[in-house]
């Protein structure tokens, strides 16, 4: 495990250290979902190769900026675009990874020097995720508006919706890296970055406002998001906080109650009157479910009287940090982007030769490879335990014969999938023909 370089992605090489990059994913979901001894995880930390994983997100998140686009001026019909999704996933691979294992103190301690960039990176992602908002992202979408896309039309929803994923993955990451700053050993420079630069607690109240964990479909039936999939909840899913709403509060509570507030954050009257909106969503339920809470709401009730000087006097030790001599910044991505200044054309052209499958056997054997890797019984992990239904979102167990990638609850949903499957299933039926 070796940071990429810009130039090399979608190469061979590359394709290897992505389909491993896959399986340590769905290996630690596995691990921590079953219970089971987290080997993945103290591997991955006794190893130091967690700082390979934030620079992996960083550096596709510049291809993605800067490449991309350019790749798709140069080629703006491609035939397949199976090589493109490949790269973008690898972020969303890299993403999972940390937020499985960053929620163990001793793996914040491991990206210590690299932690400001993935910071600096994790909350640009809650920075997107509301423009996305912003922009319609949850607004239903007809089966007939699917089934009419271009092919360029869908690359783009699908990047869309690993980018919402990427956002949602990253909350539960600024709310582990907010809750263990002083084991990190950069405790100022995490607190600048948290209030001072990227003011994430606006951010994280402006998402609780949206609630994006949820929507309504083009039937008009209510839909949450969980682990990369929006489907139909439960009886038991709507009595419970919602995953992506607990990690908000949590995260919320930790910034605000902080001792280090008073001395990074001034609450004028337009934060106060946005935090104090939050009052009417601190339910009963949500305060019995999470405990915890009882003492954000308890800030936000002074908070709304104009007096919560008793909790920003809470200091328990932490000094005001006067002028700072030496502080983080962060800086992997500059050095991406650097790498790319006056390339990009450049890049693409040579990239999109690695991102399409061109006939030959070495590129069918690596497109396979990939294939069985998205496929996997074990991937059905990162499916909170199981198949969805590629139509409905219910729990499937019929797989489709012909391409092994996509999965139904039933015939009748099939059948209605197949205009949209048909394209990529003759795709993939190919790779699983013996080279």
């Amino acid at each position: 495990m070796e940071p990429t370089e810009i130039e090399n992605i979608g190469n061979s090489a590359w394709i290897d250290w992505h389909t491993r990059l896959q399986k340590l994913n769905q290996q630690a979901v596995l691990e921590a979902s079953s219970m089971m001894e987290e080997a993945t995880k103290e591997t991955l930390i006794s190893h130091g190769k967690l700082p390979v994983l934030v620079h992996e997100a960083i550096c596709i998140q510049v291809w993605r900026l800067k490449i991309y686009p350019q790749m798709m001026k140069l080629e703006p019909a491609p035939a397949s675009t199976f090589g493109i999704y490949m790269v973008l996933y690898h972020e969303a691979a890299a993403v999972g990874l940390l937020e499985t294992v960053l929620f163990h103190e001793d793996g914040v301690q491991c990206i210590s020097d690299v932690i400001i960039d993935l910071l600096q990176y994790a909350t640009e992602q809650l920075t997107s995720l509301i423009a996305l908002l912003n922009d319609g992202y949850l607004k239903p979408l007809s089966g007939q508006e699917m089934d009419s896309e271009t092919v360029i039309e869908e690359l783009e929803r699908q990047k869309r919706d690993l980018q919402f994923d990427i956002s949602m993955r990253c909350i539960s990451i600024v709310r582990y890296l907010a809750e263990h700053m002083e084991a990190a050993g950069s405790g100022v420079s995490i607190a600048t970055n948290l209030y001072k630069t990227n003011d994430v607690p606006s951010i994280l109240c402006h998402l609780l406002q949206l609630e994006p964990w949820k929507k309504v479909n083009d039937k008009g039936d209510l839909q949450v998001f969980n682990f990369g999939r929006w489907s139909k909840p439960s009886v038991d899913d709507l009595s419970q906080i919602h995953r992506s709403e607990a990690q908000l509060w949590l995260c919320l509570r930790q910034l605000l109650l902080e001792p280090r507030l008073r001395h990074f954050y001034v609450i004028d009257e337009v934060r106060r009157t946005a935090f104090c909106r939050l009052q009417s969503k601190m339910t009963e339920e949500k305060i019995d479910q999470i405990p915890p809470l009882g003492e954000l709401k308890t800030f936000l009730c002074q908070m709304a009287m104009g007096d919560y000087s008793s909790l920003h006097n809470r200091g328990n030790g932490v000094k005001a940090p006067g002028c700072t001599v030496i502080e983080l910044v962060p800086q992997i991505k500059n050095a991406y982007l650097r790498q790319v200044h006056k390339r990009k054309k450049t890049l693409a052209a040579n990239q999109l030769k690695n991102c399409f499958v061109d006939g030959s056997d070495e590129s069918r054997r690596m497109a396979k490879k990939l294939l069985e890797s998205y496929t996997s019984d074990a991937a059905l992990a990162l499916d909170s335990g199981g198949a969805k239904c590629a139509k409905c979102g219910d729990k499937a167990n019929k797989k489709c014969s012909r391409c092994k990638s996509e999965w139904y609850c039933g015939r009748e949903c099939q059948v209605q999938q197949w205009a949209k499957h048909k394209d990529i299933c003759d795709q993939f039926a190919k790779l699983h023909v013996s080279v």
